[in-house]
C-alpha cells in the first residue's frame, strides 16, 4: 500500500480526544507502512495561515507525547465550507470524494457523513451521526429526502468496516444505522502512558477535560466544595483546554470557589506533572442526561481517565457510556450520584492500604489501552480488510 489519507476537520485548531486518536493513527499508519505516502486532509478556516509539514508534526508530538516523522507525510487542505450555505456543503462533499480517488486507502477520522472515494475506505467512528433521513431538515423539506437517501446510502456502502471507539459506540452505530456485524470492529484508542518519573503522590483530585459546559465541571467543584473533609485534606486542581468559546464558562468556574487552581491550555509536559501529582481523578460528563435519549451528550470512550489511571491516578467518573468498559471496583469506583462521588473518595483517602491497591491496579488496567495494543489490533483489522 503506498499512498494513504487521512481525515480530520479540525486537528490545527483543537486539541481533545479525536484528535488525540488521529495523531496516534498517523503515527501507526506510519510504522506499519514506511513506504507509504500519508496525506492528511484538513480544513483551514478563513484568516489563518498554512503550517508547514514540519511544524503540523511537531505540533502533533508536542501536544500527543508521540513521535511522528516528517518523512512521507503531507498535508492538503479545504477552506472550511460555511455549513448554512447548502452549494459550499455540496461542493465541498464532490470535492472531498475527488480527492480521495487516488489512495489506495481512505480513513474519515471526523463526524459526519461524508464517504470516500479510495480503493478502500475505512470510517474512524467516535460516535454515530444519525441518517440524514431521519434529521429534522428531510422531515421539514421533503424535496430534500432524496439527497439524504443518497447521502446515507453512500456514506453505508462507501465503507469497507466502521471502527468505532467503544463498546458504547458500537451499540449506538447498530442501533442508529442497522449495519452488519461483520463491518463493525471495536478499535479503542490509543492512549500515551504518562511518562514521568515516578514521584510521591499528594493529596490533590484532578479533574482534566475540555474546559466545556458539557464537562459539568462546576457539578464537581460544588461536590468537592461540599465535603469538610476533602476541602481541609486534599487540593482540587483543573486542567484542560480553553477556547474562545468557552472563556465566559471558564470565568464562571473560577467565580465558584478563587482557591482552586486552574491550569488552562497547558502543554504535554505540564499535564504529565499534574497527572504525577494527582491521587484522584474526577470526570462528570453525563450527569444529568439521559443516557437513552441523548447518547451523545455522555463520553463515549474516556482518553484523559486512561491517561490518569496510567500515572497512578484513582478515578472515580460516572458510571455512564465508555467509561463503564474502563473503570471498574478493581482500580477505582463509578458513580450514580454526587453524594456517591464524594463518599468513594473520602472512603479511598482514608485507607491507605485501598489507596494503594487501587492505584496499582489503575496503572495496570490502562495498559490494555496502550498504542501498542492499538497498533496490534488496527495491523489485524487492515490485513482482514484491505
Amino acid at each position: 500500500m503506498k499512498h494513504i489519507a487521512v481525515y480530520i476537520w479540525d486537528i490545527l485548531y483543537r486539541f481533545g480526544g479525536t484528535e488525540s486518536y488521529t495523531a496516534n493513527l498517523l503515527y501507526a499508519l506510519q510504522e506499519l507502512y514506511p513506504d507509504a505516502d500519508i496525506t492528511v486532509i484538513t480544513e483551514l478556516h478563513p484568516g489563518t495561515y498554512k503550517p508547514s509539514t514540519e511544524a503540523f508534526v511537531h505540533r502533533l508530538n508536542t501536544a500527543y507525547g508521540i513521535h511522528i516523522r516528517t518523512n512521507h507525510i503531507s498535508l492538503s487542505f479545504f477552506r472550511s465550507p460555511s455549513y448554512k450555505n447548502k452549494l459550499q456543503y455540496l461542493r465541498f462533499v464532490y470535492t472531498l470524494k475527488q480527492r480521495t480517488k487516488p489512495f489506495d486507502l481512505f480513513i474519515y477520522c471526523s463526524r459526519g457523513l461524508y464517504s470516500g472515494r479510495a480503493k478502500k475506505n475505512i470510517a474512524i467512528v467516535h460516535f454515530p451521526t444519525e441518517p440524514k433521513m431521519v434529521q429534522s431538515f428531510s422531515r421539514r423539506y421533503p424535496i430534500l429526502k432524496r439527497f439524504a437517501q443518497k447521502t446515507d446510502r453512500e456514506y453505508l456502502t462507501s465503507y469497507c468496516c466502521f471502527l468505532p471507539n467503544s463498546q458504547f459506540t458500537a451499540a449506538w452505530l447498530t442501533t442508529m444505522w442497522h449495519i452488519d456485524n461483520n463491518k463493525i470492529t471495536v478499535l479503542y484508542p490509543p492512549v500515551t502512558p504518562i511518562s514521568i518519573a515516578k514521584k510521591p503522590k499528594t493529596n490533590t483530585i484532578l479533574i482534566c477535560s475540555r474546559i466545556e459546559q458539557s464537562k459539568k465541571i462546576e457539578v464537581l467543584i460544588k461536590a468537592y466544595l461540599s465535603s469538610p473533609f476533602l476541602t481541609q485534606q486534599y487540593k482540587l486542581i483543573i486542567a484542560g483546554a480553553a477556547y474562545t468559546e468557552t472563556q465566559t464558562y471558564a470565568a464562571q468556574l473560577q467565580r465558584i470557589a478563587e482557591h482552586i487552581r486552574f491550569f488552562f491550555n497547558p502543554d504535554r509536559q505540564t499535564l504529565e506533572q499534574l497527572y504525577a501529582n494527582a491521587t484522584f481523578f474526577w470526570h462528570a460528563k453525563g450527569f444529568g442526561i439521559d443516557e437513552n435519549s441523548s447518547p451523545y451528550e455522555l463520553e463515549h470512550f474516556g482518553i484523559t481517565t486512561v491517561e490518569a489511571m496510567s500515572a497512578g491516578c484513582i478515578p472515580i467518573v460516572i458510571n455512564k457510556g465508555g467509561q463503564k468498559e474502563i473503570v471498574d471496583d478493581t482500580c477505582g469506583r463509578r458513580w450514580n450520584t454526587i453524594e456517591e462521588l464524594v463518599s468513594y473518595t473520602e472512603q479511598i483517602a482514608r485507607n491507605q492500604e485501598l489507596l494503594q491497591t487501587l492505584s496499582q491496579q489503575a496503572v495496570q488496567k490502562s495498559r490494555n489501552f496502550s498504542y501498542e495494543n492499538f497498533k496490534q489490533r488496527l495491523q489485524c483489522i487492515l490485513d482482514s480488510k484491505l
